[in-house]
């Protein structure tokens, strides 16, 4: 099984008087585009296919992930300020399937959810904006192990 968790590319900034329906509607930059263009050509190029891409139903992170696929799945666990097993829940019911998983989502609970899925700890783990973790998990000898393939940030990418 193969996740991606990608955080949203940079966004505009919105004051916090504005409230979490404004908040929900943030578009990314210019530069935002560019990392997020970036990082879905990544992709495209080292994750196995088929994907099921995900992302919150914050446009920042559907802007993001459009990047990627044309029609993201909104997907309500991975909306800013879920919690943990949420996330991971997400993950287990997209366990079994044969294609990898990419979640595009918000710090904190991505990067926490990546470092408990990864290495089973209760940790925080900052992802950059438009960064992503690879992580494969394999069946082995009847159990099974979880690997970092892959830890990009878009300034490492062409």
């Amino acid at each position: 099984m193969h996740v991606i968790f990608w955080r949203h590319a940079e966004a505009e900034d919105i004051s916090a008087a504005a409230g979490s329906a404004a908040d929900l509607q943030r578009e990314i930059t210019r530069q935002g585009r560019r990392d997020a263009s970036r990082a879905a050509a990544w992709i495209k190029a080292h994750v196995p296919k088929p994907w099921r891409v995900c992302a919150s139903p914050a446009l920042r992170a559907r802007q993001t992930a459009m990047a990627l696929v044309d029609y993201p799945r909104d997907e309500p666990a991975l909306a800013p300020q879920r919690d943990v097993d949420a996330l991971l829940a997400l993950i287990d019911a997209h366990r079994g399937q044969d294609r990898a998983l990419v979640l595009c989502g918000h710090q904190p609970t991505l990067g926490r959810a990546a470092m408990r899925w990864l290495c089973g700890i209760e940790q925080d783990f900052s992802l950059r904006k438009g960064a992503l973790l690879w992580i494969v998990e394999r069946d082995r000898d009847g159990g099974g192990s979880r690997a970092l393939r892959a830890a990009i940030g878009p300034d490492l990418v062409d």
